[in-house]
């Protein structure tokens, strides 16, 4: 009874021919595909996060961002090995299922779950801040969300985070993907713009004392900079939530290593540029500029300190326009694995449903759990949470090709063991709170999913 209990949990899906797309879906070229990937890469990431790694690792968070670089790219080999593998499948939840068996694909969709909302909520945050920058206005502190003064929480409402992400849902359901994905490639090119400005305009006023000590926190805080560099690479796994949209596996595999590429180039620039242009500790404590709310626009906030007001004024505007697109391919990408575990039957028939190419119950139950934790959780904590959905995931496609033997396995072994380093470097808080949220996902599957699911009724 036992071994027949546990087969059932390790049962693994098949390819058939069947399964795949029809033609018609397969519109998206690897130059859209790769739009898709910076578009959701390059936002949040490059203009909030560069402020909370310098508070973990100083100016050392050029080494951060190198070391997730190099990790990040072991796990791209093994999704793009993947994706020729099974071309009807939708990012690590379809990898997964196939490689290693379907309670271990929904502890990778739970995770996922985590990283889309959980990182829609903090690009929201990150928005919300740009935009009162770049229109110079201010809300009664209770309406910016909850804040800690003097390690005391105060209770609030980020009422711009929450309407942006019913703006995004409303988009989705309206425009459908053809018309989403053509906005997303404008607003990427504005985005790429906006930070070449940054660098030449930043690179002018860098005074190298600031890199001095370059590792004040050691080793550790490399690490711990390491771990929350990962935040940015959610839009890599959201890639692949349109890999069966591609018109070939060549533009699949070609848009996978231009995407991380790129993004790691500009990562590690913008972050040795941000950490010329301010000290990240002043007198052993964390600048300002680099904590708090201020570490949701920090490059704002630091052009502003070395007189760059009209250029940092810019900065603060395009970044309005260029994280809008980050939150437009993460709430796309969430509710398609939706779908796709629906189309498997672990979740109810319902998210199936599409309206221009988009799964509509999925994109407004998203918006409301996203909009909601915008709204009343600190950016600090999101982040993290997020970083520990994506690495999870990662994790197991690495064992996946492992298994399978897709991938060489010195490069399979580098991205797992990378992917559990920097996942045991997150607040060990955010640990403890997957631990007990993670059953709690795994109790619907064995109400639901375990006897509902396709290969359970074959």
């Amino acid at each position: 009874m036992s071994t027949s209990f546990i087969s059932s949990l390790i049962r693994r899906t098949s390819i058939e021919p069947t399964t795949i797309g029809h033609a018609h879906d397969k519109h998206l070229g690897w130059l859209m595909l790769t739009a898709l990937g910076i578009g959701a890469t390059i936002g949040a990431g490059i203009f909030a996060m560069p402020g909370m790694i310098a508070r973990k690792a100083g100016p050392a968070g050029i080494l951060s961002f190198l070391i997730t670089g190099l990790v990040i790219l072991a796990v791209a080999v093994c999704y793009e090995k993947f994706s020729r593998l099974i071309p009807h499948g939708v990012s690590a939840y379809s990898y997964v299922y196939h490689s290693i068996g379907e309670v271990f694909a929904w502890i990778v969709a739970f995770g996922l779950f985590l990283e889309y909302s959980f990182g829609s909520s903090a690009v929201a945050i990150a928005w919300a801040e740009y935009l009162k920058k770049a229109l110079g206005f201010s809300l009664p502190p209770f309406w910016c969300g909850p804040t800690s003064t003097d390690g005391h929480m105060h209770f609030g409402i980020n009422i711009i985070a929450f309407a942006v992400i019913a703006v995004v849902t409303l988009i989705l359901i309206v425009g459908g993907v053809s018309k989403s994905a053509k906005l997303n490639f404008l607003l990427v090119c504005l985005k790429l713009s906006l930070l070449a400005i940054f660098l030449v305009v930043g690179i002018r006023h860098i005074d190298v004392s600031f890199w001095t000590p370059f590792f004040p926190t050691g080793a550790t805080g490399v690490l711990q900079g390491a771990a929350l560099a990962v935040f940015p690479y959610v839009g890599f796994d959201a890639l692949y939530t349109f890999a069966r949209e591609s018109k070939s596996p060549k533009d699949t595999s070609l848009s996978t290593y231009l995407c991380v590429g790129i993004v790691a180039f500009l990562y590690i620039t913008v972050m040795a540029v941000a950490t010329g242009l301010a000290p990240a500790f002043i007198n052993g404590q964390p600048n300002e500029a680099f904590a708090g709310t201020d570490a949701a626009a920090p490059l704002a906030v630091l052009l502003s300190r070395v007189g760059e007001g009209w250029t940092a004024k810019l900065i603060a505007l395009g970044a309005v326009l260029g994280i809008f697109n980050v939150l437009l391919v993460l709430c796309m990408g969430g509710p398609r694995i939706f779908r796709n575990m629906a189309e498997d039957g672990l979740l109810p028939r319902i998210f199936e449903k599409s309206t221009k190419g988009n799964p509509l119950v999925g994109i407004l139950i998203n918006g409301a759990i996203v909009g909601t934790t915008a709204a009343f959780v600190p950016f600090g904590e999101i982040a993290d949470m997020m970083v520990l959905g994506t690495l999870v995931a990662f994790i197991f496609v690495c064992l996946g090709a492992l298994r399978l033997k897709i991938a060489h396995p010195l490069v399979a072994w580098f991205g797992l063991l990378g992917c559990i380093l920097l996942a045991f470097n997150l607040n060990p808080l955010v640990l403890k709170v997957y631990s007990i949220t993670c059953p709690l996902g795994l109790l619907f599957y064995f109400v639901y999913g375990f006897h509902k699911s396709k290969l359970a009724r074959a």
